[in-house]
């Protein structure tokens, strides 16, 4: 069995979407958790429905505690199934996202599917589609964000208890430091190469925050992670100067994205790191921060 879980938050306007989405695969083999996370509209009355109109198929259950890690894990503790599909509740899958994936892990023996997505950002009302893909290395696609997300991914239950779950402390960067702590514990990672996963993006994200102190949360928390990863490398002997060089520009591209809208604490993380990075890479990255620190 598939145990697809879903937190809601306040989606009366996106749950069907998920929800049929799951419905409509061609493995049906699944069970639906629905995760009630302190809603406020009507979202409770829409996942009591689809309880009701498939009792067999769907529960819903509520978490006091706030933020989607922690949903995710009261319906990893509710969780029968073997694999775990983690569904936001305003993404969806196409029909054969699960079909494909589970094949998959069956013949690899894996731990996590990695799979790639189309991502549409609505930005004002302009909508712009991108393809995301995995890294096939994926200590490489861990450093450069390209190890799939949330939705696009496929989970055994067992290696995600392993290490605990989701950690409900940290703001941003979650799945990237749950995959972080598979792979230190040893996980097998295999990556799908089709897309059969859509991850919607609204003005107001989480990651396209134009607060100034979420900004710099969130590229706290990347920096941070990627130092993790760098120091249990090279605790482990497996850092070598291509990784190393990875991180550094990883590190150093998203401080120089972030520079536009917070000038001053990027300069601080500049001076902050010793990064080594190219030449090149730093008088391109530093043009094009700087002119659209003008254009803003």
């Amino acid at each position: 069995m598939i145990s697809v879980i879903i937190p809601c938050y306040n989606c009366a306007d996106t749950i069907n979407r998920s929800v049929d989405s799951v419905l409509r695969q061609a493995y049906q083999n699944t069970e639906v958790i629905l995760v009630n996370n302190n809603s406020t509209d009507n979202t409770h009355l829409l996942l009591r429905d689809y309880e009701s109109a498939f009792p067999n198929k769907i529960c819903v259950y509520n978490e006091s505690k706030k933020g989607a890690p922690a949903a995710r894990n009261c319906g990893l503790d509710k969780a029968k199934g073997e694999w775990i599909q983690f569904l936001d509740a305003d993404d969806e899958l196409l029909p054969d996202k699960l079909k494909i994936q589970y094949e998959l892990a069956v013949v690899g023996k894996a731990d996590v599917i990695a799979g790639n997505c189309l991502l549409k950002y609505n930005i004002n009302g302009k909508v712009t589609d991108v393809v995301r893909q995995v890294q096939q290395d994926a200590w490489k696609g861990l450093i450069t964000s390209n190890l799939g997300i949330t939705s696009s991914n496929l989970w055994r239950k067992e290696a995600l208890v392993n290490v605990k779950g989701w950690d409900e402390t940290l703001s941003s960067s979650q799945e990237y430091d749950l995959l972080f702590r598979l792979l230190k514990n040893n996980a097998q990672i295999i990556a799908d190469n089709s897309i059969n996963t859509i991850v919607y993006f609204a003005g107001n994200s989480v990651s396209k925050s134009e607060n100034k102190e979420k900004m710099m949360r969130i590229l706290d928390n990347r920096i941070q992670l990627r130092l993790n990863i760098k120091e249990y490398l090279g605790s482990s002997g497996a850092i070598t100067p291509e990784l190393a060089e990875m991180i550094d520009t990883y590190i150093y591209t998203e401080i120089m994205r972030y520079y536009p809208k917070i000038p001053l604490y990027a300069e601080e993380l500049l001076n902050k790191y010793p990064l080594k990075v190219k030449i090149s890479r730093v008088l391109k990255l530093r043009s094009k921060a700087l002119f659209n620190r003008l254009r803003a």
